[in-house]
């Protein structure tokens, strides 16, 4: 991994211990508008995937309820729980603080709406640390399409060559692959077992990917 000089992070479930909140707002949200269309247990094998996916599949079945009341119900459902259960995995803070100081360029992927990623960010304190913020809102497809880090990789001046992808699902690792960039798999949740695509790199937690970027830099 000598060759990596920028970092683009996932933000649910790699940085933020948030997977249940997320979990929560979309299952509630599909219960309200068509009951029994999603178990918790199948959201939660889709986790990662833009609420925009799950959309598509809640609209096909829609009653009386229009697509903008659906959206304003899941937003509504977040936005009640999102500043009380937002947290940092252990020790992510230090060891980002250590990469930027070694040098890397940092930035965030992810499928999440900006409003509530800066939100999460300062509220974690972890804002400034990144030079680069790329979220749903900002690209026309989501993760698993390329679009997100090939935009990251734009902003921060990174070649495919020296960037990683770091990531807790699949649609990280896909992204990963077709923007052509080196995929790193962090199981916070022991959900390797769950995941049908390959890493390049795996780590059980951002302190052993720190670990594993400085012994390759000193050799």
């Amino acid at each position: 991994m000598n060759h990596i000089r920028c970092l683009l992070f996932d933000l649910d479930g790699t940085l933020l211990d948030s997977r249940d909140s997320v979990i929560d707002a979309v299952y509630a949200t599909a219960e309200a508008h068509v009951p029994g269309l999603f178990t918790r247990e199948a959201i939660l094998a889709r986790f990662g995937e833009s609420f925009d996916n799950f959309m598509e599949v809640i609209e096909t079945s829609l009653g009386g309820s229009t697509r903008e009341q659906v959206f304003q119900y899941y937003f509504e459902h977040l936005n009640a729980y999102h500043d009380r259960t937002v947290r940092l995995f252990p020790g992510i803070q230090e060891e980002l603080e250590a990469l930027k100081a070694s040098g890397y360029r940092l930035g965030i992927v992810t499928n999440k709406q900006r409003d509530f990623t800066i939100r999460g960010l300062q509220i974690t304190g972890i804002l400034q640390l990144f030079d680069s913020i790329v979220t749903v809102d900002d690209v026309h497809a989501g993760k698993p399409s390329a679009e997100p880090i090939l935009r990251g990789m734009a902003e921060l001046r990174a070649l495919p060559e020296e960037t990683a992808m770091v990531g807790d699902s699949k649609y990280d690792l896909l992204a990963a692959k077709a923007a052509g960039v080196t995929s790193v798999l962090v199981d916070w949740y022991s959900a390797v077992c769950e995941i049908d695509v390959c890493p390049d790199y795996y780590f059980l937690n951002i302190r052993e990917l720190a670990s594993g970027l400085a012994l390759e830099k000193a050799k």
